[in-house]
């Protein structure tokens, strides 16, 4: 079950790409390159939770460890025990 969630987490994956990235370039001591890398992928990182938080409508929130997801269970502990969860507090918790 971690490994699907490792494979879900695009922001925890574009930080490890950056990671291997830099230090590739910085065999080759191409600082400007670097800054880049960094810079495009804060740039990523920041798109890509922008457009997730207005596509996720119905999210649930599970009670046992407070995770947030949409599946039947939780994709961290694997519970079922759910809540309904919004960001403005209308309903749910």
């Amino acid at each position: 079950m971690k490994l699907k969630s490792f494979q879900n987490n695009t922001p925890r994956n574009t930080i490890i790409l950056a990671i291997i990235v830099t230090i590739l370039l910085g065999i080759f001591r191409l600082v400007l390159l670097v800054v880049l890398v960094w810079i495009a992928a804060l740039i990523f990182i920041i798109v890509y939770q922008y457009r997730s938080s207005k596509s996720n409508v119905g999210n649930f929130v599970c009670l046992d460890c407070a995770t947030i997801h949409q599946d039947l269970a939780c994709p961290k502990c694997g519970s079922k025990l759910k809540r309904v969860y919004s960001r403005d507090n209308r309903y749910g918790i």
